[in-house]
């Protein structure tokens, strides 16, 4: 659909992406996820504090944020130019919501739902690697599959729009992960720690007496 008005869609999804459902559910158990576990405002830490069935609801959710407005766009063809930056700009909502005050959740389950609506057979790739994770570590397996998913796009001969896509979505997953939870260990060699395992690798501590080496 070519449309005057079809680049303002990705603001209006910026805004859909930026609502914390993980942080609502948490308020409404009477949690407030930025206070309690890793701190971070997401399904993961939810789950942790509130149980599996509050996680599963919010990770379901932020999906279906993700995966239906991709399909509305579709359904009312708009160009892939359009759908597939309005499905980035969710994420971007999620991972650093201004009603949050610049931070949520990882992204995940967003970015799962954009890539569901956006190209359906890829997300068997980071699927794949999400059970992998069970045995070989989610940080890591995670990593692999986010950060390998634009070159199995282009070796599938996706087109161009969804290559980007999920190079967007490549992006905007590591960066997040080495942005860190609140009180992060400092320094580029945690935050690329975080970018392939999630984690920080090295106490606060330990952290700062190596920066004064």
């Amino acid at each position: 659909m070519d449309h005057p008005l079809s680049w303002l869609v990705p603001a209006f999804g910026y805004l859909l992406g930026a609502v914390p459902f993980a942080f609502l559910i948490g308020r409404v158990m009477g949690v407030d996820l930025r206070k309690v576990g890793s701190g971070n405002v997401g399904a993961g830490n939810l789950t942790r504090v509130a149980g599996v069935k509050a996680g599963v609801a919010a990770a379901l959710l932020d999906g279906f944020k993700g995966l239906i407005p991709v399909l509305v766009l579709k359904a009312q063809d708009f160009g892939p130019a359009v759908v597939s930056m309005t499905g980035l700009a969710i994420v971007v909502g999620h991972n650093w919501s201004i009603f949050m005050r610049g931070r949520s959740g990882r992204g995940l389950a967003p970015s799962s739902g954009v890539l569901l609506g956006v190209a359906p057979p890829l997300i068997v790739w980071p699927g794949g690697w999400a059970v992998a994770g069970w045995k070989y570590g989610g940080g890591l397996a995670g990593f692999i599959a986010w950060a390998s998913l634009p070159v199995v796009a282009v070796l599938f001969s996706w087109p161009p729009s969804v290559v980007l896509a999920c190079f967007g979505l490549a992006v905007l997953c590591i960066g997040r992960r080495m942005q860190g939870n609140p009180g992060r260990v400092p320094g580029f060699r945690a935050a690329m720690h975080r970018a392939v395992f999630d984690t920080d690798g090295l106490a606060l501590g330990e952290a700062e007496e190596t920066a004064r080496l």
